[in-house]
């Protein structure tokens, strides 16, 4: 064959490869086209998309079953000026025993529209809720998007793997213009379980530690409800307009809701104080100084573990130097020192969520050279429970034994102290939305009995974690129920037509009859009978409790969680919609904060219209072709962040303030020391400006009037009772009247009806107390040393054991 030929066969053949499935994409050819990006085809470039948050150092991302993420995919036109739709979609391939595939678990199509000027990479953004493995087994997944230009044609961009992360691991996200410095945080062993290969194959376990690309915008969610799978934000040395404002919201919404931000000394203090952020720090910079040799010795001799033999060696070090820079400024009232740090390591808790500032740059060799350096991570820094290595059984060989013998550190455990856990999400993150994790339906016992020692309110799943998106929750289990219980469907049996037939029948005869002939007006029993058929209906409708209507309506139960001092908080929408006729229906946010799925347990077998979310340029995100069919209810989950306008303050007493814009009804404010015992205010209604002194009284129930709207009574009882609520905390519980703004459900029905549920915490249980691990690693390593008063009858080569007993 003639080499031009061949050519031409080759270059023919390249679009039928790149959209194979599992493939990943091709290198590029194109010397115009940035690295990772394929070659260019007829028209297009492409790169694999990302998934946020992303590492600019890895090859193959990350995404976390069950919970939202967005990703973005980048796509170059090379002719021409394009627009189009692009289709974006993930998927688990089921394979069988053999390799086969077997069929796919897929996310909801995600489709938005894109404009591409030629000659452009561009990226796109779109967001997909991760699908959930059916088998542990499975480590991977496929994420793929078709651009459809207007102009004819599809572009198909293949599909690119995705590790999968398991259910304990979370995001550990490092805001940074140095990534060159935290290689020592991405290997620490806090960030493993210390599992098998076998068993975490990538060596991972508590958390994937991630530096972004801070060269272009960073790849990061601009909304709390894809932040879902990160646990903690490390900001280091980014300047202030390094996030975009709505980046800024989606951080400050996380922080609210449990997540951690750490503040790393000079250079990030100052730059937070200069973005919406600032009022979350616990030291307000006003100047830099010299850090204090002796608050730095303090710090590690108080933090070291007790087998460390670096100690030494580094207060001598921070001693001898003295050009270590340290934070100054203005103390929040609300902050504290965390103990046993020389009040060099600040924090806050700001919601649920925790700010960690230190004083100091945490990189710095003086700290990051000292062997118990990940202890102190690991207790300060994350507030996680101390741990303990632990070699395996090995019958009557002790643990100082297999020390002396040089064990391999390799094969060693990394247990929480005082249990066989190795790693627990309900311990690595902190993030928690009542409506995904609170463990709302069980009794005091049951609760005990929680899969997490550590967090017994919270429901920890095996694949997904903790705040993964889920139907099956116990406040949505118990939303579902009362709606459906409010909606009254219930199809008649045979026996209600048979009665109700022969009772309209007689009256309509035989009835109808006697009793005009008995007025003497026999012409006007003809004249009744369209009275009787219509009273005839409407008692056949109430009978067979058809209460919805023949058209269209919508019913709605949702819960509203929310934070003392926050106006935003996080909505929680369960939605029943029926309609006599088929009908497509269109849930639109007003905001990026927002989003919509059908339930997954309630499939409409008679449709094969599959819902889409749908993005626009200036609105927020759609679930669109939701179809409902004649005479049916589908239920839709919905959830966004809202803005109150105000903010609801309690302090600590009997004063309860609020300035927000909406009115709670039938509220309760429930308050629970750290002994267990719960006190009951009643509160009544709660009106913007208004201030109200209560009065508490030792209780373990809330009694509240049992005729409330749509049974809302029976689900404040619920979220009040003593047993789901933490010790040392307080709450507000109360209803709204009706549906909160901020989506709009298209086609609108003739019969609505709604009412809102809140939960807003007004103050949180303290931290626990730091305590360092039980001993280091090195206690297990052979090490070599040379003694000094025998160096000239000990060959420095030969292995001398030191080893510390536990």
């Amino acid at each position: 064959m003639p080499r031009s030929a061949f050519l031409l066969l080759a270059l023919l053949t390249v679009p039928l490869i790149v959209g194979c499935e599992g493939c990943t994409p091709a290198a590029p050819t194109d010397p115009d086209a940035a690295e990772g990006e394929k070659a260019p085809e007829e028209a297009y470039s492409t790169k694999p998309p990302i998934v946020f948050p992303s590492d600019q150092s890895e090859s193959i991302g990350t995404v976390k079953p069950g919970h939202w993420m967005t990703a973005e995919q980048s796509i170059r036109s090379n002719k021409a000026d394009t627009r189009g739709e692009l289709t974006s979609r993930s998927e688990v391939i089921l394979r069988d025993v053999n390799m086969e595939k077997t069929g796919t678990i897929r996310s909801l199509d995600s489709i938005r529209p894109v404009v591409l000027p030629k000659g452009q990479m561009r990226g796109f953004d779109f967001r997909f809720r991760c699908p959930i493995p059916n088998s542990i087994e499975i480590r991977r997944i496929n994420l793929a998007s078709q651009l459809v230009p207007r102009s004819g044609g599809v572009l198909d961009t293949g599909g690119q793997p995705f590790n999968v992360m398991r259910g304990s691991e979370y995001f550990f996200v490092v805001l940074s213009q140095r990534p060159e410095r935290f290689t020592r945080l991405q290997t620490a062993n806090w960030t493993r379980s210390f599992e098998s290969e076998i068993q975490d194959p990538t060596g991972h376990g508590n958390y994937r530690v991630v530096v972004p690309d801070a060269s272009d915008l960073l790849p990061l969610p601009e909304t709390m409800l894809d932040l879902t799978s990160t646990a903690v934000v490390f900001w280091d040395d980014l300047s202030e307009d390094a996030l975009t404002p709505q980046q800024q919201t989606a951080l400050a919404d996380w922080i609210r809701f449990g997540g951690r931000l750490i503040v790393n000394g000079p250079a990030a203090s100052e730059s937070i104080a200069n973005t919406s952020l600032a009022d979350v720090l616990p030291l307000v910079p006003t100047s830099n100084i010299e850090l204090s040799p002796d608050a730095a010795a303090e710090l590690l001799t108080r933090n070291s573990v007790a087998t460390d033999r670096s100690l030494e060696k580094q207060v001598e070090l921070i001693r001898s130097e003295s050009s270590h820079i340290a934070i100054d400024g203005r103390l929040n009232p609300d902050a504290t020192a965390v103990i046993d740090t020389a009040s060099l390591v600040l924090s806050r808790r700001i919601g649920r969520g925790i700010v960690v500032q230190p004083r100091f740059d945490l990189t710095d060799n003086w700290v990051e050279a000292w062997d118990s350096y990940d202890s102190f991570v690991n207790s300060v820094i994350l507030n996680r429970p101390p741990r303990e290595y632990v070699a395996p059984d090995h019958g009557d060989v002790s643990q100082q034994e297999l020390a002396e013998q040089g064990y391999n550190a390799n094969d060693l455990r990394l247990f929480f102290q005082g249990t066989s856990l190795r790693s627990d999400a309900a311990v690595n993150t902190g993030f928690r939305i009542a409506t995904r994790d609170s463990l709302l339906a069980r009794s005091d016992d049951e609760a005990q009995k929680s899969n997490s020692p550590f967090d017994r309110f919270s429901r920890v799943d095996a694949v997904t974690g903790i705040s993964a998106w889920n139907d099956t929750s116990d406040a949505n289990k118990m939303l579902q129920e009362q709606l459906t219980r409010e909606a009254g469907i219930e199809i008649p049996g045979s026996s209600l037509v048979i009665r109700s037939l022969a009772i309209y029948l007689i009256v309509l005869v035989p009835l109808n009859y006697l009793v005009f002939r008995l007025m003497n007006r026999l012409e006007y029993a003809w004249f009744a009978v369209p009275l009787i058929a219509v009273i005839g209906a409407i008692f056949a409708a109430r009978q067979a409790r058809l209460d919805i209507g023949f058209a269209r309506s919508t019913t709605e139960l949702s819960i509203l969680e929310g934070h003392a001092g926050y106006p935003r908080a996080h909505l929680t929408r369960m939605i029943g919609i029926y309609n006599s006729l088929s009908s497509r229906y269109e849930l639109q946010f007003r905001t990026v904060d927002g989003i919509a799925a059908p339930l997954d347990a309630e499939p409409d077998p008679n449709t094969s219209i599959e819902p889409v979310i749908r993005t626009s340029f200036e609105e927020g995100p759609s679930l669109a072709d939701f179809a409902v069919n004649s005479n049916r209810m589908r239920y839709v989950h919905a959830e966004q962040m809202v803005d109150l306008g105000g903010v609801i303050q309690f302090d600590g007493d009997r004063t309860l303030t609020s300035d927000a814009d909406v009115e709670f009804m039938d509220a309760f404010l429930i308050r629970k020391n750290d002994d267990g015992q719960t006190e009951v205010a009643v509160v009544g209604t709660l009106v913007r400006d208004q201030t109200k002194t209560v009065e508490f009284r030792k209780s373990d129930r809330v009694t509240i009037a049992d005729d409330l709207p749509m049974h809302s009574d029976d689900l404040i009882a619920r979220l009040a009772r003593s047993e789901v609520i933490p010790n040392g905390t307080s709450r507000l519980v109360a209803r709204i009247d009706g549906s909160l703004p901020g989506m709009e459900i298209s086609p609108t029905a003739s019969q609505q009806s709604a009412q809102t549920i809140v939960i807003m915490h007004l103050h949180h249980a303290d931290l626990r107390e730091p305590v360092a691990d039980k001993n280091l690693v090195s206690d297990f390593r052979r090490v070599n040393r040379s003694d000094s008063t025998d160096s000239d009858s000990t060959d420095s080569t030969t292995p001398q054991t030191e080893t510390t007993a536990q």
